[in-house]
């Protein structure tokens, strides 16, 4: 771990109480903004990309909603761009796991509703079904 770099946390070491919205600053609020839009898209790496500058630089616990998403458009991504489904499931599961402890609503995003959606990707991955991408 370099010296710059903030620890990873586990879900079982977050507690929901402590999940509050960052204040995003000018370029991290524009990356995140960017990263919804190659999200819906469908350019899930792009939106990874975009998502992760803004993961790194933020330090409180809510930064797991960062990798959630991260996973998600890593997820998608090897279900629409590059098919992997155990890769997609994979990366899914991780994004379900983190997306789980926030509250329906978050940061603009409807919490509920992607959750929702990756349980179906899930199982249509599952499946061999297809998947249907969501959007944000």
């Amino acid at each position: 771990m370099g010296k710059n770099s903030i620890p990873k946390k586990r879900t079982s070491d977050i507690r929901r109480d402590d999940l509050h919205e960052p204040l995003l600053n000018g370029e991290e609020r524009a990356l995140y903004e960017e990263g919804l839009r190659l999200f819906n898209a469908r350019r899930y790496w792009e939106a990874h990309e975009c998502w992760e500058m803004v993961w790194r630089q933020r330090g409180e616990d809510s930064r797991i909603f960062f990798q959630g998403i991260i996973q998600a458009a890593a997820g998608f991504h090897l279900v629409v761009e590059k098919p992997r489904p155990g890769g997609a499931s994979k990366n899914l599961s991780k994004a379900l796991d983190k997306l789980d402890l926030f509250p329906a609503r978050f940061l603009g995003i409807d919490v509920a509703l992607l959750c929702d959606d990756i349980r179906a990707a899930l199982k249509a991955i599952d499946q061999s079904g297809e998947v249907k991408p969501p959007v944000l």
